[in-house]
């Protein structure tokens, strides 16, 4: 295993690479400035552009610091209008187990495209190929299927649903929890 960082990936319709301060309007208005998005999260409010850096502690210099090879933050640029539109991240990457959990946010005008399964294709790919990663997890609240559907179709395997185990800005919710291993990974590359 080999921790690389928020290395630059493409798909057919997205780029997925650092992000940069000149992304933030973007960023807010395509995607954090609607509720839809961030309920589903634990950010502090975000009621303007100046709170994503004051509240939410984002686009901050040490933030925006991608010295660190075990950070994995991903801007979803598309490809055809170069609008940001959403992120990825791989988080609480953990050597002794060789595995980190992925989470991503996209804009609601984006939704049912196919982009985020598009983007999480890309990412499962570079964390089990190049990364050299074991497991890949994550979560989503039981109240957002949508964000287990991708999840689905991406391959990853249904664990099991915690009870009451998480907090976002939704309340506390039931978490649901997919992931995949790296033997699934290969054999789903295989087919």
């Amino acid at each position: 295993m080999e921790h690389l960082g928020t290395m630059r990936l493409e798909t057919p319709r997205l780029i997925l690479r650092q992000f940069v301060l000149s992304d933030l309007e973007m960023m807010y208005w395509n995607c954090w400035q609607h509720k839809s998005v961030t309920r589903w999260t634990s950010y502090a409010p975000m009621d303007c552009l100046a709170d994503v850096q004051n509240n939410a502690k984002m686009f901050t210099e040490k933030w925006l610091n991608y010295d660190n090879p075990k950070r994995y933050s991903w801007a979803i640029e598309e490809k055809a209008t170069g609008q940001v539109i959403g992120r990825m991240f791989g988080m609480h990457p953990d050597d002794q187990i060789q595995q980190v959990e992925l989470a991503y946010e996209l804009g609601p005008d984006w939704w049912n495209r196919g982009l985020m399964t598009e983007a999480v294709q890309a990412i499962l790919a570079f964390f089990f190929e190049q990364v050299g990663l074991n497991r890949v997890f994550a979560y989503h609240a039981a109240e957002n299927p949508a964000s287990g559907r991708v999840m689905q179709k991406c391959g990853m395997v249904y664990e099991g649903t915690l009870r009451r185990a998480g907090k976002c800005n939704h309340g506390i919710i039931d978490v649901v929890c997919y992931s995949m291993l790296a033997s699934e990974y290969k054999n789903k590359a295989a087919e």
